[in-house]
């Protein structure tokens, strides 16, 4: 990375940041987007919108935690590469923490005879985060009639068909009719 493409920030800003959003993306990655584009691009523009909907397709398809490729590259970006380790350690090690506590409160509130009943909201929870980020993703993404009639397309079908073959297939369906519609050839064949 060229010294004239790291942004100058505060280093110590930027993890504050990081840590926020460590706080408050809870729900997956459709709801870390959602906080990522609160926090990194609306309030502090680290990156721009179109930035980040270009690393989330691009960590969508890598393997392993896309949120977590997401906020290292947005901190390799603004940092270099320490920054982006320190970026990792900051976005992980609070969540491993609260896991790794959550993971021994079920046996500590039956050991003390408490009821558990403030755990059913966390999974109601988690899906309003997702709703509310797959929306804000969704206006940024869909912006004419093509893209919505793909999105209700993949939808309808991966929701009555149930099968892990359909995925891919959606997938490729949805580029070929995109790129049929902008008028362009895949390497000659269409």
């Amino acid at each position: 990375m060229d010294e004239k493409d790291v942004k100058r920030i505060k280093w110590g800003s930027f993890l504050k940041d990081v840590f926020i959003c460590s706080l408050g993306a809870y729900g997956g990655p459709e709801a870390h987007y959602g906080v990522f584009t609160d926090q990194m691009v609306i309030k502090k523009k680290y990156i721009t919108e179109e930035e980040l909907v270009e690393l989330i397709a691009l960590t969508g398809i890598l393997p392993g935690p896309s949120s977590t490729q997401t906020l290292v590259a947005i901190g390799y970006k603004v940092g270099g590469p320490l920054l982006a380790l320190l970026t990792m350690l900051v976005w992980s090690v609070p969540v491993l923490l609260l896991m790794t506590a959550l993971s021994f409160s079920g046996e500590f509130l039956n050991a003390m005879n408490l009821p558990e009943d403030g755990f059913r909201y966390v999974g109601p929870m988690a899906v309003g985060f997702i709703v509310v980020a797959a929306y804000r993703i969704g206006t940024k993404v869909v912006k004419d009639r093509l893209r919505f009639m793909l999105l209700i397309f993949g939808a309808a079908v991966t929701y009555f068909i149930r099968a892990p073959w359909i995925y891919p297939l959606v997938l490729v369906a949805g580029g070929i009719a995109a790129i049929k519609a902008s008028g362009e050839k895949i390497c000659g064949i269409m």
